[in-house]
């Protein structure tokens, strides 16, 4: 999910957006080629090694790290490719002819060296240390790996396609640096509220705590600015699939970030931490907010890179309702099972089969729900692939998703 789809997907969409608010073309274009089919590598070989299971290799084998299960051979192919993104896009803005820049510009080339910061943290350093210093840098990691990683890269995505889109000026620029800036200040300390149950030091923990509730500033920062800029031309959410992905991923990311301080807090981090509550967070995070912002991204630059628009209305149309009804479905199902879960056990004191048959029925929910959200992932796949076969020519100006043809709206009006 973080680097086979969210990663790939802001990766080519960076590729796009920087070139254009500076002004100039990318450069080292070449650089940026090789570290795409590099990255594409690194996936499918962590793939096979992980299939393998080899053991006793320093190179091949998996380490145990949530986020980090790449074998070390993996690793130093994704730095390679982060060192050559890197150096692309800043010589891209180095290069610029806008003076300004843009907000969306401060979150992505921020977010690609916070990106190669916190990896080589996660992923390298981590191994310099044993017991508990391993896991404090493991937990550090395993929550800044989508703060400092995704949320940055996704957050100047959308600050790129909602005005855009919405044929609107961003709200308040100064807000977005405002956001920017205290998401870069408050998002590093935020790492240890994951396993604030952990034997560590008092003072780590409530770092992590007083930090994830100062997170509200950017949060705020971000969501009204988001939201406020299509203010005056909703309409425009009817016409475009782009903007309308793109809000919903922003509403997803407000809502985990209102559940994300919320359970920090001892009061109620000792009751679902250790449920699949924290599950239901994370997936409300990456495969809602930055899946839609994803997908955004590539309904908004496909048909500029291809001159082709996706060919049908109708499969837009049922990834995004799968996106904005099953996807709160399998979620609130995951949110259940975890509560369920914590009640049982740390309340009523039952055993773990005991918990088991309790959330019996709200994981099979939520498996129904899941395969709901796969087909949605598969009807998108397939409306790109196909599009790049029959989608109609695109001009700028003209919608991303082709109109129904006049055949089509003739027989739905005899039908109706």
């Amino acid at each position: 999910m973080i680097y086979g789809w969210i990663g790939m997907s802001f990766i080519a969409a960076i590729l796009y957006i920087i070139p254009k608010l500076c002004g100039t073309a990318l450069k080292y274009p070449q650089l940026a080629y090789w570290a795409g089919w590099l990255w594409n590598l690194a996936i499918v070989l962590n793939l096979v090694l992980i299939w393998a299971g080899i053991v006793g290799n320093p190179l091949l084998s998996i380490q145990p790290y949530e986020y980090a299960e790449a074998p070390l051979l993996v690793d130093i192919l994704i730095v390679l490719c982060a060192v050559a993104i890197i150096l692309s896009v800043h010589a891209t803005v180095l290069a610029r002819t806008k003076p300004t820049l843009y907000v969306s510009v401060w979150y992505l080339l921020g977010g690609l060296y916070t990106t190669a910061i916190t990896y080589l943290v996660g992923n390298f350093l981590v191994l310099a240390f044993r017991g508990l210093g391993n896991q404090i840098i493991h937990a550090w990691w395993l929550h800044n790996a989508v703060g400092l990683f995704i949320t940055p890269l996704g957050l100047g995505i959308a600050y790129y396609l909602i005005p855009i889109a919405a044929q609107q000026p961003v709200y308040s620029h100064r807000l977005g640096i405002l956001g920017f800036w205290t998401l870069m200040a408050f998002y590093p300390g935020t790492g240890l509220h994951h396993f604030l149950q952990m034997p560590m030091p008092t003072w780590i923990g409530e770092f992590a705590v007083v930090s994830s509730v100062l997170l509200a500033i950017p949060v705020l920062a971000v969501v009204v600015n988001h939201l406020a800029t299509p203010a005056g031309n909703w309409r425009r959410i009817f016409d475009s699939f782009s903007l309308r992905f793109a809000i919903f991923g922003s509403v997803y990311y407000l809502f985990t970030c209102i559940q994300g301080p919320f359970q920090t807090t001892h009061a109620v981090n000792w009751f679902v931490h250790f449920t699949e509550w924290v599950q239901a967070h994370a997936h409300l995070a990456l495969t809602g907010a930055f899946t839609c912002y994803g997908i955004a991204a590539i309904i908004y630059i496909f048909p500029r890179l291809t001159g082709r628009q996706l060919y049908s209305r109708t499969l837009a149309n049922w990834v995004f309702w799968i996106m904005a009804v099953v996807f709160p479905l399998f979620y609130l199902g995951f949110t259940h099972s975890g509560l369920v879960t914590g009640i049982s056990i740390n309340i009523l004191g039952n055993t773990i089969y005991e918990t088991i048959s309790a959330v019996w029925l709200a994981r099979l929910f939520r498996t129904l729900m899941g395969a709901g959200v796969v087909l949605g992932f598969l009807l998108f796949g397939y409306l790109i692939v196909r599009s790049l076969q029959i989608g109609p020519k695109f001009e700028e100006g003209m919608s991303e998703v082709a109109e129904p043809t006049p055949a089509r709206v003739e027989r739905r009006a005899i039908a109706s």
